[in-house]
């Protein structure tokens, strides 16, 4: 069962079903599913060095890192690059910010540590596009979203632009631009850029049906053994993690297991992510729910997310 939710945009005015958001980091674990693509059709391990597929990648260090060590936030390389409000600014294309993080050394050794990484992210679009010689974007809209039915979900600006989608209202983090800025969250540059960490445009139905197929209980092109891969905690099997981020910082492979966003009455297999734009979405395998809730508020993530989770949770697990 999946329920979903959506608020208004700035002024109050009502919102259609298949109202458009910018779902911000909620892009992450689907690209990671475009990525198992490759993995269940042989042509990527997740032990692969990401240096013997990008061979600039391994400068500095960086050759120990896996594409296991990307899915998981454990490679070493950081969220945002030091120069990211000047790339944006500047409105550079993704290609810069590549160029970027081929020249960074390592944070810390991979597979040491837990630390939240949009950077690594940006790396499967590379490894996306290297192996497949097609755009992420393409990718993921021919071989994920139309065979699961995901009409209007769309890596980068949509069809009909930036009139279709919901305005979301600045956070105050300057990471993310301001409403006065040209590089924000709702400026054509930022939703057309898709980038591969925080730019999916998506419905709350579309995203329903994502976690349906994760849950098998919707069909689509992800094998049972990939589905089964993205949702197992892939963090509990690295040997130098720390205990602490064994247990605080549970992932699988694009996913986050038990988070507090998921409220106090899922179970802790529970997988899904937020995004900084005001989104939330999960599927608890054992009471077989799958929620979204996408607003635009960007602080909702404090109070309302466990608070709503709780109610779903409360009201329909048998």
């Amino acid at each position: 069962m999946v329920i979903s939710g959506i608020v208004p945009r700035r002024g109050g005015c009502p919102l259609a079903e298949d109202a458009l958001f910018l779902v911000a980091s909620i892009t992450k674990p689907v690209v990671c599913a475009g990525v198992m693509l490759l993995v269940q059709e042989g042509r990527l391990s997740l032990d692969e060095s990401v240096a013997d597929i990008l061979p600039a990648f391994g400068a500095h260090g960086k050759g120990a890192v896996t594409v296991r060590h990307l899915m998981t936030h454990t490679s070493g390389l950081p969220d945002q690059l030091e120069e990211n409000v000047a790339l944006r600014t500047r409105h550079a294309p993704l290609a810069e910010f590549v160029r970027a993080v081929y020249g960074l050394a390592p944070l810390f050794e991979p597979g040491s540590r837990v630390r939240y990484q949009s950077m690594g992210i940006l790396m499967l679009q590379e490894i996306v596009e290297r192996l497949t010689g097609r755009a992420l974007r393409d990718w993921l809209a021919e071989r994920l979203f139309a065979p699961l039915g995901m009409r209007d979900a769309r890596l980068g600006l949509p069809e009909g632009g930036l009139a279709r989608t919901v305005y979301a209202h600045a956070s105050g983090d300057p990471l993310y631009g301001s409403d006065e800025t040209d590089w924000g969250w709702n400026s054509a540059y930022w939703r057309g850029l898709g980038a591969p960490w925080g730019g999916l445009h998506a419905t709350a139905d579309d995203l329903g049906t994502f976690l349906n197929h994760l849950l098998g209980e919707a069909p689509g092109p992800l094998s049972a053994a990939a589905r089964r891969a993205m949702v197992r905690d892939q963090t509990a099997a690295l040997p130098d993690l720390p205990p602490r981020d064994r247990l605080a910082e549970r992932w699988g492979l694009g996913l986050r297991l038990g988070a507090r966003a998921y409220g106090d009455l899922a179970s802790p297999q529970t997988f899904g992510h937020t995004g900084a734009t005001g989104t939330l979405f999960w599927a608890d395998p054992e009471s077989r729910l799958a929620c979204v809730l996408l607003t635009n508020r960007p602080g909702a993530s404090r109070t309302l997310f466990p608070r709503f989770s709780n109610a779903v949770v409360a009201a329909l697990a048998p």
